[in-house]
């Protein structure tokens, strides 16, 4: 019996079942199906997992490059793809996410035997190696609780947490914050490179909030603490959701 937690994300439940019937075979038992983007968050939310094999052609708004991205921001588990498709185009999408692997249907058991004893070896090698000395990949910037600001000649302080959220308007942005608001000449790249990942969140073309800001939301809007209500783009909410700490029914 082998303890790592496998997840599988594929809407075709026979090909579903046939992976979970290859690795129990193999010996692992903890083995999770997910069938959609939403059902593998909630999935990965609440077990975990060591190994993903995911189908690249997804039903639904997600494919399985782009719940791919949310995942690696949700959990440090190697993704294989499972797929019947070799169009070069999704080749050069699926390795931005740098996936473990690829398993092309028809596969047999030795294929899914293969890779998944060679990923989990090499994750469980790299846990082995965990406690090594690490490049330094502290924050470039000496202040790190706090961005400076240009306001007319002169830069002004504004600590991360009175920053609200951002909106773009054509070529400009406006930064919200507790005191005042700044508008400036940037993109809104560029304000995604600016502000630490750990606390904002680009949550639709136009708007980053501060995750610390957030009051309510839905599938539609954000309510920050602030008042202000901002919009969610629908391919921006999944990987928003997966960031947020949330307790359903199901």
């Amino acid at each position: 019996m082998k303890d790592e937690r496998i997840l599988v994300v594929e809407d075709d439940p026979d090909i579903a079942e046939n992976i979970e019937e290859i690795l129990e075979l193999l010996g692992y038992v903890n083995i999770d199906i997910a069938n959609s983007a939403n059902q593998a968050i909630k999935v990965i939310k609440k077990y975990r997992p060591d190994l993903v094999f995911m189908d690249i052609k997804l039903k639904g708004d997600k494919d399985g490059i782009e719940l791919g991205e949310i995942i690696q921001q949700m959990v440090d588990a190697p993704i294989v793809y499972v797929t019947s498709y070799s169009d070069p185009t999704i080749i050069e999408r699926a390795k931005r996410i740098h996936p473990a692997g690829f398993i092309v249907k028809p596969f047999n058991t030795n294929d899914i035997h293969a890779i998944v004893e060679i990923v989990l070896y090499n994750r469980r090698t790299q846990a082995a190696h965990a406690d090594a000395p690490k490049a330094n990949a502290e924050s470039p910037y000496l202040v790190t609780d706090a961005v400076y600001i240009k306001s007319d000649n002169a830069y002004e302080r504004v600590d991360y947490e009175d920053v609200y959220y951002v909106e773009a308007n054509g070529n400009m942005v406006s930064i919200f914050t507790k005191n005042k608001t700044y508008t400036i000449r940037k993109s809104m790249k560029d304000m995604e490179e600016k502000l630490p990942s750990n606390l904002f969140l680009r949550v639709q073309k136009s708007y980053i909030v501060q995750l610390a800001q957030i009051q309510s939301f839905s599938t539609k809007e954000i309510t920050l603490k602030s008042g202000a209500i901002v919009q969610v783009g629908r391919q921006y909410y999944n990987s928003f959701l997966a960031k947020l700490n949330t307790i359903t029914e199901s």
